[in-house]
């Protein structure tokens, strides 16, 4: 469907479901503060913990069953309340809820990835609750703020909370950039498909709104027909933003080329890997786990194009100086018989510099290096790849000897191997649309992540994780495969088919037959993925300038 014309129809049809909102300063509320619908047995003190419980337990691997009025009792907490201190404590207990249940394997990681006493690792996950998401308090208590001094319209305060919120969270430096979105993708909504539009940035956008209505909806209880209008366009949202999904659903079915990419999962326990890597064993024994997997895997397989090993897979340097080496030897020798390409994550390192990097290497079929050097991560994992603040405070690296500290790559490359356009991410880097949208600018047409999920044991991380990934896909409209070291491992076709997904904590093997487009045309995201900020900016300065209650002289 073209683009503009689905814009054009989705403006038509909200200004035509919702003449509410263009003659929205007429609402029949005075005053937010004077008309708060009461919630008699609810003690309004405790919005904040039955924001924070719906929150959490509305994202991944919950169904979203409150995703679209979570944020109600906390907006309502902040409407009833003109202390800008007890709203930004109201907001704080929320957004400290929602991370002891949606981020308890902070915990977890902290003693795996960042080599702490279980101790240490409680106080770290405290601590990250207490501060991971400050954009809950900083925006309620401004707003309480922006109210209390020039009070607002009733619609056009309700939606400047809905603004402010937005535009916090995008601004806010976060460790995981979780969203609202996301969950659209995991109950597989067919509004996703309407993400290459918006991104699931705009989803998440679209699910404040339909918060925002609804949060309207209560306030306009006494006025039951109008709070039904209102609760029926946060119903209309939801529904014309699925139904432009599903008319854009098969738009990417077209294809004109495959490639069939055979993806092993080893199963590495952490104490092998870390032994490995410092040079205490194993490292033989991890190749050679990887090396018959493959060739398990070719037994019913042999056709494959290339196989695909996931994150730091080869537990040492792969770089083509040190070819030679016994391990990285009969790895080359192994691609030799087999007569494979390998995509695979290892280790490199600069000769000149000697700073380690975590890599991406491309090895043809005959054992040599397609790229030298290989693509070296970018965004780094904090306390696990570097420790924050390291780098202008180095005794801090004496205090906590046992942190990494991996240099950082250049950031978005395009990664050939024969005709085919890799755009490799490395974990984390499967995170953020700027960085996809890098690979997309320099030519990529099939997306290729690889991650190792090991240090978070059997929480809700690798499913969050998995499906904040997979979105890149359809925003981006490339097929992504996903290699993993303990799962999930997977593969996303353009027209957001997900593929066979592996089993958590399993060795396991399995061929993607991945269909794509050669040269395949940008979406309407790519472009406006850099300004998407913009637009949040633009929504909150019309509601300030616009929404505030005539002056009575």
């Amino acid at each position: 469907m073209d683009n503009e014309f689905v814009g054009r129809f989705f403006l038509t049809t909200f200004l035509r479901f919702f003449p509410i909102f263009r003659s929205s300063f007429q609402f029949p509320m005075t005053s937010l503060h004077e008309k708060a619908y009461d919630f008699h047995m609810l003690n309004r003190h405790l919005l904040p913990i039955l924001a924070g419980l719906l929150i959490g337990t509305s994202y991944i691997p919950f169904p979203p069953w409150a995703l679209f009025f979570c944020l109600v009792p906390l907006w309502l907490f902040a409407i009833r309340t003109s202390s800008v201190k007890k709203a930004f404590w109201g907001a704080w207990l929320t957004q400290f809820i929602l991370n002891a249940i949606g981020f308890h394997w902070i915990a977890h990681t902290a003693v795996e990835f960042g080599h702490f006493p279980w101790a240490v690792g409680i106080l770290v996950l405290i601590g990250f609750c207490a501060i991971a998401h400050l954009y809950f308090p900083a925006s309620v208590a401004l707003w309480v703020w922006i109210n209390t001094r020039w009070p607002m319209k009733p619609v056009a305060g309700v939606l400047l909370l809905a603004g402010l919120f937005s535009l916090f969270k995008n601004l806010f430096p976060v460790l995981f950039p979780w969203h609202f979105g996301y969950p659209w993708l995991w109950a597989n909504f067919p509004g996703i498909h309407f993400a290459d539009v918006i991104g699931f940035e705009g989803l998440d956008f679209i699910s404040i709104l339909i918060n925002a209505i609804l949060t309207l909806a209560w306030l306009a209880l006494p006025d039951r027909k109008k709070s039904l209008q209102l609760a029926a366009g946060a119903v209309a949202v939801f529904v014309l933003i699925n139904l432009l999904g599903y008319l854009k659903k098969d738009s990417w079915n077209l294809t004109d080329d495959e490639i069939k990419i055979l993806a092993i999962q080893g199963n590495i326990g952490n104490f092998e890997k870390i032994a490995a890597e410092n040079g205490a064993g194993y490292v033989q024994d991890i190749i050679d786990r990887y090396t018959n997997l493959s060739r398990e895997g070719l037994r019913t397989q042999p056709d494959v194009d290339a196989i695909i090993w996931p994150e730091t897979a080869y537990p040492e340097l792969l770089d083509s100086y040190k070819a030679k080496y016994p391990e990285s030897a009969s790895l080359r020798a192994f691609l030799g018989s087999i007569q494979k390409p390998l995509l695979t994550g290892g280790y490199s390192r600069d000769r000149r510099t000697r700073q380690t990097y975590n890599g991406f290497f491309v090895i043809n079929a005959d054992g040599t290096n397609a790229m030298d050097p290989p693509y070296r991560k970018t965004l780094l994992l904090a306390f696990g790849e570097y420790f924050p603040g390291a780098e202008l405070f180095p005794f801090m690296m004496k205090l906590f000897p046992n942190q990494s500290a991996f240099g950082r790559g250049h950031g978005p490359t395009l990664m050939p191997l024969g005709d085919w356009k890799f755009g490799p991410q490395i974990c984390y880097e499967g995170l953020y649309p700027w960085f996809t949208r890098g690979l997309v600018d320099a030519g990529a047409e099939i997306l290729v992540n690889v991650t190792n999920d090991s240090w978070f044991g059997s929480t809700f991380e690798p499913h969050q994780h998995l499906y904040m990934t997979l979105a890149r896909a359809i925003e981006f409209r490339r097929p992504l495969m996903r290699a993993t070291n303990t799962g999930i491992t997977t593969a996303i076709l353009a027209n957001g088919t997900i593929l066979t997904k592996s089993p958590l904590h399993q060795e396991w093997q399995g061929a993607f037959h991945i269909p794509f487009r050669r040269n395949p045309p940008k979406t309407v995201y790519t472009y406006i993925e850099p300004y998407w900020i913009w637009f949040v900016v633009a929504f909150v300065a019309a509601l300030v300038v616009f929404g505030r209650k005539k002056r009575v002289i």
